[in-house]
């Protein structure tokens, strides 16, 4: 029975207020949706779990069996697989402000990086899996100061069940909801390390100390390690000295608009709450132009109560809620995991199959008829227990009537059609066969794959929903990223060379002050970005298919390198062949550097042969030229010369421009003698080589 009327609380405001906010999301669905999603987890996993206590109770006492087939476990570890196969990339582009391509480079391998170091991949799949089974799945973005004091970026996930958004939002996108709601079972020493020690005194004093059990505010349980409560247990162990001690944390971030100190870029029109901000990098802002400005902003206040007492009520230091929600169906506010529909298909699955062994149980002892005192070697109540027994043997009277085997009952007509059935539409509504890549031997690799991608298109609304949560998510590193690795920082990326395919290691600054030009190398702190994601196939998968690939094109005949075919294998070793295969490369043979050389030398002097006539046949042009301009009556005979030698004209004919008809010809020397020319001036420049245009008079 869910609770009706909210308790109230007894501490302070914010504690009463928060207490209030929790009941409310509590009984406006959540209480709703928690048995939901176990019974949904219980299908899943199976292993006993998809009867109800109360129907395998029912079947017990009616001596029938409780046999589970469980079909959703495969379909839904399908389409978990695709994920775990697919890694999320992520990069970014530069937008606007001080953004360039090279810092949105830094950036995207900073994100990656840290990514990495978060176990991102591992998170994601715990999250997927939540939102195709429990409905809904939650990351938790934040900063961590424990290992570095910088800080560092931590992700992690959170149970479903434990999470509340706001009941009233119908947005996917966390930032258009008004608050959200994260409850945990802490002890004192985990409030400390997560609070501080006044937050642990807090508590300890408020004496509102319980267990994890459910049982306080009509919950079920939530998944753990332990297997429930057993009576008594409870009272005899629960006690404070024994470490087991808890506190329930409502942990509450709204968001509130109100009038906030700011930093305002007037060139870049950037707007930065200043309380957010480092002393240094609000006096590296405000001399670089930055100004101070009071403006409305909508800014994250964050509340975490017990049931009596405040242990932190602060403003949030992210812009963000630090929940980022993965729901694999969204319908404006209302979630659905791909259980929820194969639940009935599944329990009348299972209902159809023990139905259908038990009436092939009962057909082997369907009873007898016998006449009172007919048998003489066993009594009616052995009978009926040995009764099906192979190799029975039964004894009766002289007289009497031998026993008659009762006809068992026929299994109805239909019912295994029924079960067929039923089991195409529990795939109908998760995932079908051909992506499970089961298939029998008959059916070619290539079919199987191509039906593997065609069935994707039944995972198109969550992957679709899981690329939106990655974008959110990424949008929030950025954030993150820009925010809080504003010092000098130095990171250390392993990658594989593209050529060689050795690991190579890139030594990645950001924030490094260059003294020469009194300015910030790196600086990932300015300037707007977009998100870019992308899927990578996971490493094995993507190297198998560029390894079928590579051979499929050195068996059509293409040119590929043996270093290549290693290089996209899955040896284990194949770094060390990959060395060894450089290390014994046969000497360069000399005759195929003596050929380059002198096909180079040939191609030379076919250009210096080239060059040379190009000259000649400009030279002779010019001259040309000069002497019809000098002697336009000469055009007519050089048009006929050309075309007597084969000349074809590319321009207009003719060839050579013809003199207008009221010129006059120029007389020319009648004296033809070089000993004696018509002008000794002329004479003396008469020969194979001249210094003025051949066959011009110069009077």
């Amino acid at each position: 029975m869910n609770i009706t009327s909210p308790i109230t609380g007894t501490g302070d405001d914010a504690a009463r207020e928060n207490w209030a906010r929790y009941e409310y999301g509590k009984n406006r669905g959540h209480l709703e949706y928690m048995p939901h999603a176990a019974r949904c987890e219980d299908m899943y996993l199976g292993g006993g779990r998809q009867w109800t206590p109360e129907a395998r109770a029912q079947l017990a006492m009616e001596r029938r069996p409780a046999y589970e087939f469980n079909e959703i476990k495969p379909s839904i570890n399908s389409a978990i697989g695709y994920q775990i196969h697919n890694r999320m990339d992520i990069a970014f582009k530069p937008r606007g402000g001080d953004a360039d391509l090279n810092t949105a480079t830094i950036l995207s391998k900073v994100a990656m990086q840290v990514a990495d170091l978060c176990n991102l991949h591992w998170h994601e799949t715990q999250v997927f899996s939540d939102g195709l089974i429990q409905q809904r799945g939650y990351f938790e973005l934040r900063m961590n100061f424990d290992r570095n004091i910088q800080g560092e970026i931590e992700i992690s996930n959170r149970d479903p069940m434990d999470v509340i958004p706001d009941p009233d939002s119908k947005s996917y996108d966390p930032d258009e909801w008004g608050d959200v709601i994260v409850t945990r079972w802490l002890t004192l020493g985990e409030i400390e390390q997560l609070y501080g020690k006044k937050a642990r005194d807090t508590a300890a004093e408020s004496n509102d100390a319980g267990v994890d059990f459910g049982d306080m505010d009509d919950e079920p349980e939530r998944s753990k390690f332990a297997a429930g409560n057993r009576s008594g247990w409870l009272d005899a162990h629960a006690k404070k000295d024994d470490g087991l001690e808890r506190y329930r944390i409502i942990d509450r971030q709204r968001f509130i608009y109100e009038l906030t100190p700011c930093i305002v870029w007037p060139t870049t029109g950037d707007i930065q709450v200043e309380a957010v901000m480092a002393q240094d990098s609000i006096a590296d802002a405000l001399g670089n132009g930055a100004v101070r400005a009071r403006r409305m902003q909508r800014r994250v206040k964050w509340t975490v109560t017990t049931f009596t007492a405040t242990l932190h009520d602060t403003y949030s230091p992210y812009e963000h809620f630090t929940i980022v929600p993965y729901f694999a169906y969204f319908r404006r506010g209302k979630t659905a995991g791909m259980v929820d529909d194969a639940m009935g298909p599944q329990e009348a699955l299972n209902k159809a199959m023990s139905q259908f062994v038990h009436i092939v149980n009962t057909s082997a002892n369907s009873g007898w008829i016998t006449e009172q005192n007919s048998i003489t070697n066993m009594d009616s109540g052995e009978l009926e227990k040995r009764g099906a027994q192979t190799g029975l043997h039964i004894e009766v009277k002289d007289i009497a009537k031998r026993p008659q085997k009762i006809q068992p009952n026929q299994i109805p007509a239909g019912v295994d059609r029924f079960i067929d059935r039923v089991d195409k539409a529990l795939k109908d509504v998760t995932v079908p066969d051909a992506m499970r890549g089961s298939a029998g031997p008959e059916i070619s690799g290539v079919a199987i794959q191509s039906k593997q991608f065609a069935s994707q298109q039944q995972l198109a609304v969550p992957l679709d929903n899981l690329a939106y949560t990655r974008h959110l998510l990424a949008r929030r590193i950025l954030k993150l990223i820009q925010r809080y690795y504003d010092s000098y920082r130095i990171f250390r990326i392993t990658e594989t060379d593209a050529m060689s395919g050795k690991p190579k290691e890139e030594r990645v600054e950001i924030n490094s002050f260059d003294p020469f030009t009194g300015s910030y190398v790196n600086d990932v702190t300015v300037g707007t970005y977009d998100v870019v994601i992308t899927e990578q196939p996971m490493q094995v998968t993507f190297q198998n298919s560029q390894f079928q690939q590579a051979l499929e094109m050195l068996k059509a005949g293409a040119p590929i390198p043996p270093a290549i075919l290693i290089r996209y294998s899955n040896l284990a070793d194949k770094e060390e062949i990959l060395a060894s295969i450089e290390g014994n490369k046969p000497p360069a043979d000399p005759t195929v550097d003596a050929r380059v050389r002198l096909i180079d030398a040939q191609t030379r002097k076919t250009d210096t042969q080239s060059t040379d006539i190009a000259v000649k046949t400009q030279y002779s042009s010019v001259q040309t030229a000069q002497v019809i301009a000098q002697t336009p009556a000469t055009a007519a005979l050089a048009d006929g010369l050309l075309r007597s030698a084969g000349a074809v004209d590319h321009d207009a004919a003719p060839i050579v421009p013809q003199t207008s008809g009221d010129m006059q010809p120029v007389a020319l020397p009648q004296n033809t003698d070089p000993l004696t020319p018509a002008s000794p001036a002329r004479g003396q420049e008469a020969g194979i080589e001249t210094l003025a245009p051949d066959g011009v008079r110069a009077d």
